[in-house]
């Protein structure tokens, strides 16, 4: 049998420098990649909208855990990107888990008006 093949993952810098604020607790800095009608949907959870109610929702995020994403795949279509990542989460109490991500963002950067962010959440039960 070979040996899986490998190939470098094309990720577009502004999405990159997106993620390594998010995973810096930047949140102030990163916020400007989104619209000030944006939509955030976690999964099976309502949506929150608005640029102040995504931030108070994502400080949640960053004050129960850190976050370190790790690129798998980038797919882009029009305006439309899709990523794939290994999360790793940090809790205060030192207990890490990764799990897989998936997250769909729907505009151009400074103007993203939606992220879906769908996640296996058992993986924080017990956790923070």
């Amino acid at each position: 049998m070979a040996a899986a093949e490998t190939r470098p993952i094309d990720v577009p810098t502004w999405l990159r420098t997106h993620y390594e604020l998010v995973d810096a607790g930047l949140l102030e800095e990163y916020l400007d990649d989104f619209a000030e009608n944006v939509e955030l949907r976690f999964g099976a959870l309502p949506p929150v909208r608005g640029k102040d109610a995504v931030r108070a929702a994502l400080a949640r995020g960053h004050d129960a855990h850190a976050m370190s994403h790790e690129f798998v795949n980038v797919w882009e279509a029009g305006t439309t990107t899709i990523v794939e990542f290994a999360v790793t989460y940090t809790y205060p109490g030192g207990a890490s888990r990764t799990t897989p991500v998936v997250t769909i963002l729907a505009g151009p950067p400074g103007a993203i008006g939606s992220m879906r962010i769908f996640l296996d959440r058992t993986v924080h039960e017990g956790e923070a």
